[in-house]
């Protein structure tokens, strides 16, 4: 009787286990939509994307492994390492998935230790596949910089700026926040980008977009390949100061200066954009002066005809004969 009871006590035991694996199973199964794992450039890549809200999943894949080799053919080969990408259907999983601090306007993250990029899916971060595309190849472009020797001395504008670059995101938008704050004197100096998370999300824009705007600066000011140059020297293993200041030959608040002179000549006539209502404004009025301009021209050149066919007339009755 008790080795009976002992058997089918055993038994139940084992059957609650398969039921409990069953179970958790059942919930990974309905919670990750999609996981994959390929080679890419840069090392393999896990793509996982939960709640399976994300369309053209094979077109992430085939945009990973693309951008990835965009990155080395340009920017230079680093260390293989694997990494992932995540996809996240709602605030609980991205924030679990980060595993840290979050600041309070990122729509993504990319951290070390793990290699790892964490979006929030289109549905929570309220933007278009489109825009989501961007954001893994802005996402990818940190995950690149990772592998750099001494990446921990890269100032953030520096990161940002070369992010933006690759996922081609500074717009029209940026230009215009970046040209309203020089009108209003609150541009941001290039000392205080160095790290991103201390502005607030009403600054957040224009911290980025003036990140973009530096690495315009060191090519213009400098040449084309300034960006590659650093990234070189901080290969051959110097921190980023002293690599930017070997790249330009000069040091680094010469560059500072040199930036807020490429804001001023590049960017105090934008602010005519600033808003759309400003547009509907002036668009009117444009048009309308535009319309008494045409309309006194045209009287002018009528009124030109008109004299010149008097004269004309005149002429011609001089040379009749009496």
């Amino acid at each position: 009787m008790e080795r009976g009871s002992y058997y089918n006590r055993c038994r139940s035991g084992i059957y609650v286990i398969k039921m409990m694996r069953f179970i958790l199973f059942i919930f990974i199964f309905g919670t990750l939509a999609f996981s994959d794992t390929f080679s890419t450039a840069l090392g393999e890549c896990t793509l996982e994307i939960y709640g399976g809200r994300v369309e053209d999943i094979p077109e992430i894949v085939q945009l990973l492994k693309d951008e990835s080799v965009i990155l080395v053919e340009e920017l230079g080969e680093v260390t293989l390492r694997t990494y992932s990408i995540y996809i996240t259907s709602n605030m609980d999983d991205f924030y679990e998935k980060s595993k840290g601090p979050v600041p309070e306007w990122g729509i993504a993250v990319a951290k070390l230790n793990p290699d790892r990029a964490i979006l929030k899916s289109p549905g929570i971060a309220n933007i278009s596949f489109t825009r989501m595309k961007e954001v893994i190849i802005h996402e990818l472009n940190h995950i690149y910089m990772f592998r750099i020797p001494n990446y921990y001395s890269m100032p953030s504008w520096f990161k940002e700026g070369m992010a933006m670059a690759g996922s081609n995101e500074f717009s029209l938008l940026h230009k215009i926040e970046i040209s309203k704050a020089y009108w209003q004197n609150q541009t941001i100096p290039l000392q205080r980008l160095r790290n991103m998370s201390i502005h607030n999300k009403g600054k957040i824009k224009l911290a980025y977009g003036e990140s973009a705007a530096a690495i315009e600066a060191l090519q213009y000011y400098y040449g084309e390949d300034t960006p590659l140059n650093i990234l070189d020297e901080m290969r051959n293993g110097k921190e980023f100061g002293e690599a930017l200041e070997s790249s330009i030959n000069e040091e680094y608040i010469e560059f500072q200066i040199k930036f807020e002179i490429y804001l001023e000549e590049n960017y105090n006539w934008v602010f005519l954009l600033r808003s759309a209502k400003y547009l509907y404004v002036i668009m009117p009025v444009i048009l309308v002066l535009g319309f008494i301009y045409r309309t006194h021209r045209n009287k002018l050149k009528l009124k030109q005809w008109e004299i010149e066919e008097e004269l004309e007339n005149t002429e011609w009755n001089e040379e009749l004969p009496n």
